[in-house]
């Protein structure tokens, strides 16, 4: 599949690192967190491929980082950074920078990031395509009645991924509940809250590769999904997804090549491949899924530059394809390189 071809080729590993900013988190937790983990990895990956990479931190002076590259000298960027000033609604300005610079990188663009990040946008736009996503309300200011949507709700910040802001009391049933959700995420983590409704079937997610080209179409990978051991778990949270320590971690478990009947496959790819393209996704992305009661498939979220770790979801099905994690780290710089500078 991928033809990156490793001769005097320069990659830097473009990166946000978030370790300072989770004081409050175990050292173990902050370190799978940290995304110059995941930077030496790749680094590594592609220097054992025969690339020249170097991890290349985006720190909290910009200019520095201009100067980086510019001295460096990279060939492409991959690019790795979420939260630039430890912000997650800046995501999509790393690669707008590096569009200014005139340097391709690898994954999605300002547009895709931006939007997607935006979770009330993102649904909106869902709901004007025709594909089906849990009714939500978006809080700006503290509830005081109940909403129209009936309650179970799920209530999670409207801007953030990694499931951060998530946790087993998310899950509310009143407006109570409701209220206090609300205002942990507007205290915690400075941010609006996004409640949707509940959707309680079956949990997917299908990983997407290509750039929606005639020369790299989108094209998916094999479905996974979460499958919830202990039904005492509703939600895919912030401890069931990096905390070890956690019985959630251990007690809702991937599965991959998802065991689902061929048609409601066949479903999720055809959303999947419908998102790609309203959304221009490039390079790397991936589309969340549940099931109601009656197996209807709704869309949680789209998540363009979803966690390339060895031991996350998206490498887990590209081994499903058949892909190994050097031949998907190559892929994705091969994406990126013919893109060119955008």
């Amino acid at each position: 599949m991928s033809n990156a071809t490793p001769e005097k080729t320069r990659v830097a590993v473009l990166y946000t690192s978030v370790f300072e900013s989770l004081t409050e988190v175990r050292e173990d937790i902050r370190e799978d967190m940290d995304l110059e983990i995941n930077a030496r990895t790749i680094a590594e990956t592609l220097v054992a491929e025969g690339f020249e990479a170097w991890p290349q931190a985006f720190g909290k002076d910009t200019t520095e980082l201009v100067a980086g590259l510019s001295r460096n000298k990279p060939d492409i960027v991959f690019n790795l950074s979420e939260c630039p000033f430890l912000s997650p609604e800046k995501e999509m300005h790393a690669c707008a920078l590096l569009e200014l610079l005139r340097l391709p990188y690898t994954g999605n663009g300002p547009l895709a990031l931006g939007i997607c990040n935006n979770k009330s946008l993102t649904k909106r736009i869902l709901m004007g395509e025709g594909i089906p996503t849990p009714p939500f309300i978006l809080y700006t200011a503290d509830p005081t009645e109940n909403p129209d949507i009936p309650y179970p709700l799920v209530v999670k910040p409207a801007n953030d991924d990694g499931s951060a802001g998530i946790t087993e009391n998310s899950f509310v049933n009143n407006l109570e509940e409701l209220q206090r959700q609300v205002k942990y995420l507007k205290t915690g983590f400075k941010q609006n809250a996004l409640a949707e409704k509940f959707v309680g079937g079956r949990e997917f997610n299908v990983g997407l590769l290509g750039n929606g080209t005639a020369a790299d179409p989108h094209r998916v990978l094999p479905p996974s999904e979460l499958v919830y051991t202990n039904n005492r778990w509703r939600l895919c949270t912030y401890h069931s997804k990096w905390d070890k320590e956690h019985p959630s971690f251990h007690e809702i478990a991937p599965v991959c090549p998802a065991p689902a009947p061929q048609e409601l496959i066949d479903r999720m790819f055809h959303i999947t491949l419908e998102c790609a393209r309203i959304f221009r996704l490039t390079g790397y992305a991936r589309v969340d899924f549940r099931t109601d009661e009656q197996g209807e498939l709704y869309v949680l979220e789209v998540n363009p530059n979803p966690d390339i770790s060895p031991d996350a979801g998206m490498s887990r099905a590209a081994r499903a394809a058949g892909i190994s994690y050097p031949g998907l780290v190559r892929e994705i710089l091969r994406l990126g390189l013919v893109l060119g500078a955008r």
